[in-house]
């Protein structure tokens, strides 16, 4: 990891479903609304549709189908770039 990624605030969020409900490899497609850039579509290819469902019940350091795993440096940098921003709030 570099640079910490730009923070966007995610306000709603609703899905539209897969492009073939036969095919459990089939894209996913889910809009959201940000504060920081207004609404946007995102296309969740194959298995990461279920990696962001699981992202938010598994450690960040558990690697999977399309999950991304972070190391322990990652993980501390990103929550120190967390509690600043939560101490700026």
């Amino acid at each position: 990891m570099s640079d910490i990624p730009p923070v966007l605030t995610v306000t709603a969020i609703s899905t539209i479903g897969v492009t073939d409900v036969h095919d459990e490899n089939a894209d996913s497609w889910v809009v959201i609304e940000t504060a920081e850039q207004g609404q946007l579509l995102l296309n969740l290819p194959g298995p990461l549709y279920e990696a962001a469902v699981q992202a938010t019940k598994l450690p960040a350091d558990q690697p999977g189908p399309g999950r991304l795993a972070l190391t322990e440096a990652e993980i501390a940098a990103y929550r120190a770039h967390i509690a600043a921003i939560a101490d700026n709030d």
